[in-house]
């Protein structure tokens, strides 16, 4: 009896504390991690073209057009996203270990396409959680970097020197410890702040979301900036590999490039209130740019791997935190989750377009040709932002 007793006292402090949040993040960012940082050679390893190889990886996206607003409305009308981020969590782990079993190409496709959904739809879920706990964002967000970057290690390692099947059971374990994590969180307890006190009869339809010509050219630039940069999370490990990169140092040089964005996330406080969302969006859609003409015009391996490291994770991570930052300042507190899902949902339909439309060119030309054009898809990007207006009203990352 005594024993059940520190055990629910160790619980209850459990609840709520730092470690509870810390983990939603890092056990999140793991499972992604290891899903998806070698998946590119994996299925090249099983034998699957690049046609096929794109094919299947954007599933995700189009399973996400429907699973993230979805999820976004769920989680807004009924109050309870933590119980139903745990149980998506829960399917992605099943669902991880059933994709290592299988090798038809359709299978693939529905697996990875509700594995990966069913996380991307936690996402905003853990945004808006460490939005409004009682932690500061960049000492939360931090633990997923570090996740994310262990994850890649271990799957590097895992598909190059362990059965397949090992890999996945670690991302199902991952994916498990994240369902819990979400039961330990507890509720927000972090004081409301004046914009977001809502009489219940203000709620905004969620058309008015739609209705919103600055959030529509937002969706657009996200559309097109996580298409190209989720392309070339498929594409860089093959353009590694084709310079004669062995799969684990690729592993070794994603999470390296990980952990550089450390710094990002831990000071985010000093810059991501302070300057506009348009002076940070056309900062980061500069460095997509600059990485994807590195990528199209060297020929060394070492170019490469410095820019990967330097880059990709930097200007991947700088729109997630815009993610919330534009999307807290242009709709409604209370649509805000649904809001997220949709920007997703977007960048997913951008997703579906761009890494098919990848994979038919890479089955005729090489590589570094289609890294030219996603320079170009960048540079648009960065047009659009000019035309971008948000409002810097409220604090999120201080």
């Amino acid at each position: 009896m005594t024993l059940t007793m520190k055990q629910a006292n160790h619980s209850k402090y459990l609840i709520g504390s730092y470690i509870s949040y810390v983990s939603v993040y890092f056990f999140g960012y793991l499972a992604m991690g290891a899903f998806i940082a070698v998946l590119p050679v994996y299925l090249a390893d099983i034998g699957k073209t690049p046609g096929e190889l794109s094919f299947i990886i954007s599933a995700s996206s189009c399973f996400s057009l429907i699973v993230g607003p979805l999820t976004g409305y769920l989680c807004d009308s009924t109050k309870r996203p933590r119980f139903i981020s745990g149980i998506l969590m829960a399917c992605m782990g099943l669902f991880s270990i059933l994709f290592a079993l299988c090798m038809e190409t359709w299978l693939l496709f529905l697996l990875q396409g509700a594995a990966m959904s069913f996380y991307s739809a936690t996402m905003p879920v853990s945004e808006q959680l460490a939005g409004v706990s009682p932690y500061r964002y960049g000492i939360l967000r931090i633990w997923g970097t570090i996740g994310y970057a262990i994850g890649a290690q271990a799957a590097g390692i895992a598909v190059q020197s362990l059965p397949p099947l090992a890999l996945f059971v670690f991302v199902a374990a991952a994916a498990f410890l994240t369902t819990l994590s979400y039961a330990w969180v507890g509720k927000p307890v972090k004081k409301v702040m004046p914009r977001e006190i809502q009489p219940e009869s203000a709620s905004p339809k969620l058309t008015s979301l739609l209705k919103n010509p600055h959030f529509l050219l937002y969706l657009l630039i996200t559309l097109l900036a996580m298409g190209c940069s989720n392309v070339n999370s498929i594409y860089l490990p093959l353009l590694l590999n084709d310079f004669g990169v062995p799969t684990s140092v690729v592993g070794t040089a994603l999470s390296i490039g990980t952990l550089v964005e450390l710094p990002i996330i831990l000071f985010s406080n000093k810059f991501m209130d302070r300057f506009s969302s348009k002076t940070l969006l056309m900062a980061d859609t500069g460095i997509f740019t600059l990485q994807y003409l590195l990528y199209a015009l060297t020929d060394s391996p070492w170019i490469a791997i410095v820019t990967l490291v330097l880059l990709k994770a930097i200007s991947t991570t700088l729109l997630a935190m815009l993610n919330l930052k534009v999307v807290r300042n242009l709709v409604n507190p209370a649509v805000a989750t649904v809001g997220l899902s949709i920007v997703n949902a977007g960048t997913g339909f951008g997703t579906i377009v761009l890494q098919n439309a990848g994979g038919a060119f890479a089955d005729r030309f090489p590589i570094q040709a289609l890294y030219l054009i996603m320079t170009g898809f960048s540079l648009f990007t960065i047009l659009l932002s000019l035309l971008l207006k948000v409002e810097n009203k409220e604090k999120v990352f201080s």
